[in-house]
């Protein structure tokens, strides 16, 4: 699971165009909108400090890869947010599932078709 936290809903939609376009992460299901607070917590329970910045956009969504490779991807990219991996046996991971149901779908996001695959064949 991956937290997306920018200034507003487009650049997070970018973001997650970005995941899926150049570090090959496929988004599973539809990436849902938390609430600051919620987003706040899980930064400072992962990351073990206060959020230094305040964004207006969180948002939430599952991908396919285990933590240690969706971070490394991550690096390799330079999406327009914060994003930050939430890995699968955390307290973070198992209240957001939890509420997964309750949060709002962040309208908006078709996953691109994936670009780095047809500019590899055309080499």
């Amino acid at each position: 699971m991956v937290l997306i936290r920018t200034d507003n809903f487009d650049k997070a939609l970018i973001a997650l165009a970005d995941l899926v376009r150049y570090a090959g992460m496929e988004i599973r299901g539809k990436p849902k909108i938390i609430p600051p607070a919620l987003s706040d917590w899980a930064v400072e329970k992962i990351v073990g400090e206060e959020p230094k910045k305040k964004y207006r956009a969180h948002v939430v969504a599952q991908v396919d890869l285990p933590p240690a490779k969706a971070i490394g991807r991550l690096r390799e990219i330079h999406p327009p947010a914060h994003i930050i991996v939430i890995p699968p046996d955390t307290p973070v991971h198992k209240e957001l599932l939890k509420l997964w149901g309750t949060f709002e779908v962040l309208k908006g996001f078709y996953p691109p078709k994936k670009v780095q695959e047809e500019e590899i064949e055309e080499e």
